[in-house]
């Protein structure tokens, strides 16, 4: 399993960062950067990984300028608090490309001097919208903070029957400064002023849908305080970081809840069309509560408009709600009983596959990639899918396994069996690969057990075993870059009676959702 070179820069990243700020979209890349053998640095030392004063994830090198550097990266946050770019940022000798992490709440601006950039990577992105030309669409996305601190959550049927609706701010205003907006009669400045919307999806969710909620789950609308740090040291220092937003209070109440409201941006008319977007609409909450297990409450992302990198499916993923016929959502939540708690674990799996550090940093380099192909430039990037980048005949199914190669061949070749039975004989087993670790097993001793195991079967005549059917793979022995690549495409991990356990701690493999062989549902 080999990923694939081409992902790695010949040149660093560089990161411009202020001090005060929680650039969340930053520490996202950065994360998966370093865990990808990415380098990359800052002008500043900034984001303590522990109470260790000296431990950042960004560091600053002073041997190394943005002229080093294949990639800079500016984030809303230092225009917010420099309210400039650096000095000579976009100096016409530069031969970096220029990237703009833009998380500004409210509508798209549209000022000429962001116009500047190669690229900015926009959240709150509506594919009916008008963007800037150089915009992409983009997300807040998972950290290693959250996942961390959600991954322990509790069964679903230990979980309390209420959904959390209880947001601090109706998101019907906005304060902006020297700020151009497009709109369809044309441009308009507004030099210092409120934007006020008329329909913020808050308090339509508030007025019209929690009545509603009320038949199907008991509604949660408890606000914390989160003013005072918490005792500990660790989440302490994490509180200060993100400006208040972490508190273990917080993640514990998503976890314990069946349910949580996501609701974000206001309800604009399109094109006097009679139908309607909803712009602004990326929320912390919505990945918080993904990541916790929670099923995630929010609008139906087709109906209105919204787009993000990899779109999540309505009722597997999220629960999209048609805010002209919310009576629906009750509706078929009343009729299919067993709907929340599939949706509460695929949408977490989904959320982790596609939006943890590791996709997202992915994701971010074939964007540049693109970009990339239209210049001369000073690294290399592929945009080859993920299964391309490991090369393994991944499926829309993965499932891994990591038996404990070192029992006698009778025992390990019988819970083979049954596991390839068992999934060959599955209604999806055309979408399924099997990967199966066998880093303290040569692959071709690996295969001699594994081919008569799969012949036995064969023999039997109750299987059938291919490219046309279940994919059952070898995965050998993988570094910790390409388990990083690896893990976010898995669905799960099938619990063997004996186990690698080293192996699965050297993989990090339980962080994955694991399943026993008789609870084979997804």
């Amino acid at each position: 399993m080999n990923i694939n070179q081409h992902l790695i820069l010949k040149r660093p990243v560089f990161f411009y960062l202020y001090e005060d700020s929680f650039s969340h979209l930053s520490i996202c890349l950065a994360e998966g950067f370093k865990e990808l053998g990415v380098p990359f640095y800052s002008n500043i030392n900034y984001w303590k990984l522990s109470e260790h004063p000296d431990e950042y994830l960004f560091e600053h090198n002073p041997e190394i300028t943005p002229d080093d550097c294949s990639i800079v990266v500016l984030d809303t946050k230092w225009l917010h608090s420099k309210g400039d770019f650096p000095e000579n940022f976009f100096h016409p000798g530069r031969q970096y490309i220029t990237v703009y992490l833009d998380e500004m709440d409210g509508l798209t601006i549209w000022n000429p001097p962001l116009e500047q950039f190669d690229l900015r990577f926009r959240t709150h992105y509506n594919k009916r919208s008008k963007h800037p030309e150089n915009c992409v669409s983009w997300v807040f996305g998972l950290s290693n903070r959250i996942i961390e601190q959600t991954q322990d959550y509790p069964q679903f049927q230990e979980r309390q029957s209420s959904i959390i609706f209880n947001f601090r701010v109706e998101q019907d205003q906005i304060i902006t400064t020297r700020s151009w907006f497009k709109f369809e009669a044309g441009f308009s400045f507004l030099n210092s002023g409120l934007l006020v919307f008329e329909n913020p999806v808050r308090r339509i969710s508030k007025q019209q849908i929690i009545p509603l909620f009320q038949r199907v789950l008991n509604i949660d609308d408890r606000i914390d305080q989160f003013d005072q740090p918490p005792s500990d040291s660790y989440h302490a220092l994490q509180w200060e970081q993100t400006g208040k937003r972490h508190h273990p209070q917080y993640y514990k109440r998503l976890k314990e809840s069946v349910a949580c409201a996501g609701f974000a941006g206001c309800v604009i008319p399109y094109n006097n069309s009679g139908e309607f977007l909803v712009e602004w609409w990326d929320s912390w909450r919505f990945w918080e509560s993904l990541a916790a297990g929670c099923v995630t409450f929010h609008v139906d992302f087709d109906k209105y408009g919204i787009d993000l990198p990899v779109i999540p499916e309505n009722w597997r993923h999220y629960i999209g709600i048609d805010l002209e016929h919310p009576q629906d959502t009750i509706d078929r939540i009343i009729s299919e009983p067993n709907i929340l708690e599939q949706i509460s674990t695929e949408g977490r799996q989904w959320a982790i596959n596609h939006y943890s550090p590791v996709p997202t940093a992915l994701r971010f380099l074939e964007t540049i990639s693109a970009y990339q192909n239209a210049k001369n430039g000073f690294f290399e990037t592929s945009q080859q899918s993920l299964e391309q980048t490991i090369n393994l005949p991944l499926r829309k199914i993965n499932l891994v396994i990591f038996p404990d190669w070192s029992l006698p061949e009778r025992s390990l070749s019988l819970e083979l069996k049954q596991i390839l039975q068992t999934l060959a004989n599955h209604p999806d087993a055309l979408d399924i690969t099997l990967l199966l670790d066998n880093r303290n097993k040569t692959d071709e001793e690996a295969n001699l057990i594994l081919s008569s195991v799969v012949m036995d079967l064969l023999m039997e005549g109750e299987v059938s075993l291919g490219s046309e059917h279940l994919e059952i793979t070898l995965i050998g022995q993988g570094n910790s870059n390409q388990w990083s690549v690896l893990l976010p495409r898995l669905l799960g991990r099938i619990q063997l009676e004996n186990e690698d356990q080293t192996a699965i701690a050297e993989s990090k493999a339980d962080q994955l959702p694991c399943y026993s062989l008789d609870c084979l549902n997804w």
